[in-house]
């Protein structure tokens, strides 16, 4: 299914817009907007699709979805009174400050936060949540300078945060961020370049001048996870990204995204996506319906 291009942002007397929303139920298509989202829930329940991910939301979520990730809010659809749904969100572009402002040595955890955005971010201390949301209420009835430097102090604080989680996989887009190590580049574009045909440790080495065993070493320790993991991660995501299309069967999906097997691309799936790939596929239609 094709992501809609929503935009949020047509005014030329404000730098980003803010907003309290409240309704019966929360539901947005399939979307995406070169706007970076950042929404708070107060009240109210459901599935949130973003990216790759689909995952339940509860009252008192704080996600932060990056420019032009394709996603989904679908609350219950319920009109008792019990299910109504209450959000906060602002919506804003990225470089509305000047594409040099993030050059500034203070700036660069949040230009690096924009780069994890671009996965979807959820945060989950409950003490960043609690100053968030207080400051979001404030951004709505604040005004000129007063309101940049309050979504600044959002920023930092979500960028500053100690527990957040990651929603849609590393491979659902091909990009990493330039500011990232040499080495690490190089593999991903590998990796990328080269995902769906076998892939064996001894061939990433040799792309940036390592030993097997010092490759693994070096990959854990700047990933914190194993070169095996990310590959499988890679995997699945882009075998999301084709369950979305609905171009392929779930059994040309497994060998387009790079796996020799049906039994290990199950396996890998339900690790990662924590449900199988015929039941992302049922959630998927739910979607649609």
């Amino acid at each position: 299914m094709k992501p809609v291009l929503m935009r949020h942002i047509e005014t030329t007397s404000e730098s980003f817009k803010a907003w309290k929303n409240g309704h019966p139920y929360l539901h947005n298509p399939w979307h995406y907007h070169p706007e970076v989202e950042i929404t708070h829930i107060i009240k109210g329940e459901g599935i949130l699709f973003i990216g790759d991910n689909i995952s339940n939301y509860t009252q008192n979520e704080l996600v932060m979805i990056g420019s032009n990730l394709p996603h989904e809010w679908r609350s219950d659809h319920n009109n008792a009174n019990d299910q109504y749904s209450e959000c906060v969100a602002v919506h804003f572009h990225q470089n509305f400050p000047g594409e040099d402002f993030y050059k500034m040595p203070e700036a660069l955890p949040i230009n690096y936060l924009f780069d994890l955005a671009h996965r979807g971010i959820k945060v989950k201390e409950e003490a960043a949540k609690a100053f968030i949301m207080e400051k979001l209420l404030l951004l709505i009835d604040s005004s000129g300078i007063e309101r940049i430097g309050i979504l600044f102090s959002i920023l930092n604080r979500i960028a500053t945060c100690t527990n957040i989680e990651l929603l849609s996989s590393a491979g659902f887009f091909s990009s990493i961020n330039d500011r990232q190590n040499h080495r690490m580049n190089l593999i991903y574009n590998y990796v990328i370049n080269n995902f769906k045909n076998p892939i064996s440790v001894d061939d990433v080495a040799k792309q940036i001048n390592m030993t097997a065993t010092s490759f693994c070493r070096f990959f854990k320790k700047r990933a914190a996870k194993s070169f095996v993991q990310y590959i499988n991660e890679i995997r699945v995501g882009y075998a999301c990204k084709l369950l979305l299309e609905g171009n392929y069967n779930i059994s040309g999906i497994a060998y387009e995204s790079g796996f020799e097997n049906i039994s290990n691309f199950n396996k890998q799936f339900k690790k990662i996506r924590k449900v199988t790939p015929s039941q992302f596929s049922v959630l998927l239609s739910k979607k649609k319906g």
